[in-house]
């Protein structure tokens, strides 16, 4: 079997490599009008592939963005995506060399995080990534749940034309859509693919807009709308809430409560709600508000365990903790990190009170996964049984981490 070359992929190669990683994922190729419509994004990518000989036999890549962590700071991010290998290369170590391939470019490009997500559960924490923030599928009643409590006044709703949308949509989501930790700056190709069925308008998709009382743009909601035929009572509409973002609560649910008074739609969905979601506490009838699935969404992963330390906010708590760090791939990455309210630093001759390998260190990193339950189930050893309490009440992160860009 010939050998395996792991490199940059080129301009040139770029459709080979999208057909590979659809393949791996049980995609066809892209057609003639899918890559015109798909190559931009190849464009703002970092990219890596498999080849054995001609054949192309893997790929990873990623874009770069900010991620908002605890406290507000912005960190470089290696957003990874399309990870995949062909079956006729697994069990090769094809995947562990791409994903080592990014965490050393990461490096090189002065990154603090990767994050991505992930098509199976089981692959990725032996590269150091974490499960760092969950999302709610869930579906709402909308006549149980009128009225909405805590919504703003005073302020009026317009649709975007399709020309519209993504112009309005970008200066809106940088100002207001990276209010909780673990949502991410929107790259220009992301952002269009996002909206692209209310671009095109080949869809029932739309984008509403809220100006506040004083004349200023200050939100947006992105749903769309569909019929569905009733096994018994005939046809009822049924909505997708794909996105609400405002300035704040109040606009937030300003936005749920145009949508949830929509004409003839007997159900909203939404696949993709943080796990605090405030909407379930405004509507009327708390049982309105269904969640059908609880899953992973953002995996995370330190590149630079002191830059991602030392930038985000600790909550005030008295005492600190010692949290001692081993990583396979970033020899800079092993040491020991005091952490209290007032900040982290490196204090490598300091005692350590948790030891933890970097993918524990990371999905801990936005205070949305507990030290407890990493200690529990033996992914972090407690020195100091006390001092997973303290890391848990430093860390915890109100609210809960959410990241809401696929990528």
């Amino acid at each position: 079997m010939s050998e395996i070359d792991v490199r940059h992929t080129q301009p040139d190669e770029y459709r080979t490599a999208a057909a590979t990683f659809g393949a791996a994922l049980m995609f066809p190729p892209p057609t003639d009008e899918q890559w015109a419509d798909r190559a931009a994004t190849w464009d703002e990518t970092v990219t890596y592939s498999a080849w054995r000989g001609t054949e192309c036999v893997g790929h990873a890549g990623y874009f770069t963005f900010d991620t908002v962590v605890p406290g507000g700071a912005r960190l470089g991010t290696a957003g990874v995506t399309r990870v995949g290998v062909r079956t006729t290369a697994r069990r090769n170590g094809v995947a562990t060399r791409l994903l080592r391939a990014l965490v050393d470019q990461a490096v090189a490009d002065g990154l603090v995080l990767a994050s991505l997500r992930a098509s199976e559960a089981t692959i990725y924490s032996r590269f150091g990534f974490g499960v760092a923030g969950n999302y709610a599928s869930v579906k709402i009643e909308p006549h149980r749940a009128r009225p909405v409590r805590g919504a703003a006044s005073g302020g009026t709703f317009r649709m975007l034309t399709s020309d519209e949308v993504l112009g309005v949509v970008g200066p809106l989501y940088e100002r207001f859509g990276l209010r909780r930790p673990g949502m991410v700056t929107r790259p220009a190709a992301l952002g269009s693919r996002y909206f692209e069925g209310a671009v095109k308008g080949t869809e029932s998709e739309y984008v509403v807009v809220h100006t506040n009382a004083d004349g200023v743009d200050d939100g947006y909601v992105h749903y769309s709308t569909k019929w569905v035929d009733g096994p018994v009572a005939g046809s009822y509409g049924s909505g997708t809430v794909h996105e609400v973002i405002g300035a704040d609560d109040a606009t937030e649910l300003a936005l749920w409560r145009f949508v949830l008074d929509v004409d003839l739609v007997k159900e909203w969905k939404s696949d993709e709600r943080p796990v605090d979601d405030l909407i379930q506490q405004a509507v009327r009838d708390c049982r309105s508000y269904t969640v059908v699935e609880l899953d992973d969404e953002q995996w995370l992963r330190l590149v630079d365990v002191d830059a991602a330390l030392t930038a985000r906010a600790y909550n005030p708590v008295e005492g600190s903790v010692v949290v001692e760090v081993s990583d396979p791939w970033v020899p800079a990455n092993n040491g020991r990190w005091r952490v209290a309210g007032n900040g982290a630093q490196r204090d490598d001759a300091a005692t350590p009170d948790l030891s933890a390998p970097i993918e524990a260190v990371s999905a801990a990193y936005l205070g949305g996964h507990p030290w407890w339950q990493l200690a529990g189930t033996g992914d972090v050893t407690a020195h100091d049984p006390n001092a997973i309490a303290r890391a848990d009440a430093l860390f915890v992160s109100t609210p809960a981490p959410f990241c809401g860009s696929f990528f």
